[in-house]
């Protein structure tokens, strides 16, 4: 047909898209009914301070660790995971303190058993052993579990769209890779805003060509997308009844968060190509009443509250947790 573009791709990214990636469906039972599903879209939505970044951070040590290592259950994936860093909150330090904290815990629950239970296996030959691994041996654990993790930053709307692009020769040689992160989609917001001018078409151009990056990236290589969106922008209190428009105005015509609400009341205000791209969101808050552990030391933590929403079922469900020195940990 005249005109018609012809797409050729070559047999490397042939199989990294039609290749069996590994599932998720157990990458974290407490916050996943049935998935996450290769091609899931999750946004992330909340005010700053509200448990977004670390929560990737945990999502992120699920996918990068094994199931299981010297006979010590870790419940992990073994994915690769593309980590895209806009807002330059991330920290390979806490991540790695997390990574950590969930071998120390294995260990730990390794010892808890009877002696004659315990199941520490040896990493070269595979024999049992009564003392789990030593400190450099989990220090080398640790940076192999790393390499699993592509992490890239940008710092304006160009450089993101270039970095997207540049990403596929990388997913066409390393087909273990299934999740996409990104920390924030909004970050150049205000910037994109102010250089659009009047126009609302010209400000949202540089949303638009990221999300088109974004489809064929996840559609291609069947990839789950995590995204955060920052609440940058509060409901007018006289738009309460209102429906979730994205606004054109100024922000200084918006009201302050309510403060007797735990849950940010979600405000759309990305293009619309980004609106029918997702397809769960997760809203995120913290909460005015704390958690008091019972061990050590009555210790008093920030309580954290996310909704998980499913746009196409329109099923939610909450889950709670607090914020450790090792990570999350779920309030039951």
């Amino acid at each position: 047909m005249a005109g018609a573009k012809l797409e050729v791709e070559s047999g490397a990214q042939l199989l990294a898209r039609l290749s069996n990636k590994p599932k998720l469906k157990n990458l974290d039972t407490f916050l996943f009914e049935d998935g996450p599903q290769p091609k899931d879209v999750i946004e992330f939505y909340g005010e700053e301070g509200s448990g977004k970044t670390e929560m990737l951070l945990h999502l992120v040590a699920k996918c990068i660790l094994p199931s299981s290592w010297c006979g010590m259950t870790l419940n992990g994936q073994a994915v690769g995971v593309l980590f895209v860093d806009t807002d330059y909150h991330f920290s390979v330090i806490r991540l790695a303190s997390i990574l950590e904290h969930c071998v120390n815990s294995a260990v730990s629950l390794q010892h808890r058993l009877p002696k004659n239970d315990r199941c520490f296996k040896d990493l070269n030959e595979g024999r049992t052993l009564d003392s789990p691994p030593k400190e450099d041996e989990i220090d080398t654990f640790i940076k192999a579990c790393l390499k699993r993790l592509f992490v890239v930053k940008c710092n304006s709307s160009h450089q993101l769209i270039v970095t997207l692009h540049s990403l596929e020769s990388l997913l066409d040689s390393k087909p273990d890779i299934c999740v996409l992160m990104i920390d924030s989609l909004s970050a150049f917001y205000w910037i994109d805003r102010s250089n659009g001018g009047d126009n609302v078409t010209t400000q949202e151009a540089n949303q638009r060509r990221t999300v088109d990056v974004l489809s064929r990236l996840v559609m291609t290589y069947n990839l789950v997308l995590f995204a955060t969106k920052p609440a940058i922008i509060q409901r007018r209190a006289n738009d309460e009844g209102s429906s979730s428009t994205t606004s054109t105005e100024s922000p200084s015509h918006f009201a302050c968060k309510n403060k007797e609400k735990d849950s940010p009341e979600h405000y759309e205000y990305l293009c619309k190509s980004w609106q029918k791209f997702v397809t769960q969101r997760w809203t995120f808050s913290r909460s005015h009443k704390p958690f008091v552990t019972t061990m050590p030391n009555n210790t008093i933590l920030n309580r954290y509250k996310v909704t998980i929403a499913d746009l196409k079922t329109s099923t939610k469900l909450t889950r709670q947790f607090c914020i450790t020195d090792g990570g999350i940990e779920y309030i039951m």
